[in-house]
């Protein structure tokens, strides 16, 4: 019996490496989809003009607009209409909703601008049963607030209290 239980403990240990490493080979085989991507250039400008910042961090930027990309087949087209809009029309962030509803030949674009900055705030591309989360420590809100706030756990108890020796 003892026999017995040491063979099918050893092959559940072999079977967990086995799938240890299958799931090292996970990212690798997922990560070229989204990497085969057009140009994000035009992601980047409109991002930069929504968030008021003059640079952001390349990763997340063709991560954010291969998700999207993945999510909405036509977001790359989306897209290069909207900054053609804006730079045609000189519209500032602040007015880009406003304006967007209000010209009949862009409504379809009205809904890009809250996408991409929830994607950037929050680390999340899309919604509903197409959400992608694209980031959560790396997302524009957690870095705003990082000087601040306690870094994201998932520790029980006070921040801190996982430092002290249990009694």
């Amino acid at each position: 019996m003892i026999d017995m239980f040491n063979k099918i403990s050893r092959r559940r240990i072999l079977q967990g490496m086995g799938a240890l490493a299958a799931t090292s080979l996970l990212p690798s085989a997922i990560l070229p989809a989204f990497a085969d991507t057009p140009d994000n250039s035009d992601f980047s400008d409109i991002s930069m003009l929504l968030t008021g910042r003059n640079t952001l961090p390349a990763e997340y930027s063709r991560a954010l607009f291969a998700a999207f990309s993945h999510i909405d087949s036509q977001f790359p087209q989306r897209l290069s209409r909207l900054k053609q809009w804006v730079t045609q029309n000189s519209v500032p962030a602040a007015a880009l909703k406003t304006r967007l509803a209000a010209d009949s030949r862009v409504t379809d674009l009205a809904d890009l601008p809250a996408l991409i900055l929830t994607g950037w705030y929050l680390g999340i591309a899309g919604s509903g049963d197409k959400a992608i989360c694209v980031a959560y420590v790396d997302d524009l809100a957690n870095q705003q607030v990082a000087a601040v706030l306690n870094p994201p756990t998932y520790a029980y108890g006070a921040y801190g209290s996982w430092a002290a020796r249990p009694f």
